[in-house]
């Protein structure tokens, strides 16, 4: 398949369908990107290629409510809601001479809890929490003979925060439901957590096969895995039930342990539609 046609069919199939819901959203997006690698238990090589990411992203929020002066009802969102995005990424990439390969993939689950304020009529959420971080994953040298596979496996606490701004597009009234736009931005910053990682020098046949236990298992801090996490989306609104997203995830991972630096950074562009049903 040429180039143009894969990158047609990414752009065909990079959909974010989203249930929106009084307290729940849910999204897929998908996209592609660069991807720079370290990792010099299998190599002191950097490599570089192109990489796919797929997220899912729900939140949860409930209701509560509220007694007018008029005596109605009125249902608002709670302060508090709920997160978990599911992150899958792929990554082949080469070394600067093009003699070497890697092979990379990992999965990550986020589950958070935000607290939100929200401003300037509603046009405005902010919030602010934090998310647990569970990542396994793999990095393969496809011309390693001896130890030519990397496993990623780690649990982070990361603080976390929000904003959300919605407002009008291309002269459409705040108050319709149709041609609304909203902007979403997401940092994650990372602070204490637990790594696997083998000691320098030491085989996996040593860990596995031998029970050779060498400080494997590694506590962590914003410091030995200055990890960076942030998203950036646009969404607009263009019928009752249809949205048309992009959007962007820079997703760098570092870990320097037992004497071996590790770091994946990803720098994707997103894009999808938002289906409400």
């Amino acid at each position: 398949m040429s180039k143009n046609k894969w990158l047609a069919f990414w752009l065909l199939v990079a959909c974010q369908f989203s249930v929106i819901g009084a307290t729940a959203q849910t999204s897929y997006q998908l996209g592609v990107g660069a991807t720079d690698i370290l990792d010099t238990y299998l190599s002191q090589e950097k490599f570089h290629g192109e990489g796919t990411t797929f997220l899912s992203l729900s939140e949860h929020r409930g209701q509560k409510k509220l007694l007018q002066p008029n005596g109605e009802m009125l249902s608002v969102p709670k302060s508090w809601s709920s997160v978990i995005q599911h992150q899958i990424h792929l990554t082949s990439a080469k070394d600067r001479a093009d003699h070497e390969s890697l092979l990379e993939g990992a999965y990550n689950l986020y589950v958070g809890r935000y607290r939100a304020w929200q401003l300037w009529d509603d046009r405005l959420c902010l919030q602010a929490g934090g998310l647990a971080d569970f990542g396994v994953g793999f990095i393969y040298n496809t011309r390693n003979s001896n130890n030519p596979a990397q496993a990623r496996l780690g649990l982070q606490l990361m603080p976390s925060a929000i904003a959300t701004w919605q407002f009008r597009l291309f002269g459409t009234s705040f108050t319709q439901k149709h041609g609304k736009a909203s902007l979403r931005y997401e940092i994650d910053l990372p602070l204490v957590g637990l790594a696997f990682s083998p000691n320098y020098g030491q085989s996996y046949y040593e860990i596995f096969s031998q029970g050779n236990y060498d400080h494997n298992v590694v506590p962590t801090t914003f410091l030995s895995a200055p990890c960076f996490r942030q998203q950036l989306s646009l969404t607009h609104k263009i019928t009752r039930s249809l949205a048309f997203s992009v959007g962007y995830l820079a997703d760098y991972q570092q870990l320097h342990v037992n004497n071996l630096k590790q770091h994946v950074y990803c720098s994707h562009f997103m894009l999808g539609v938002a289906i409400k049903k």
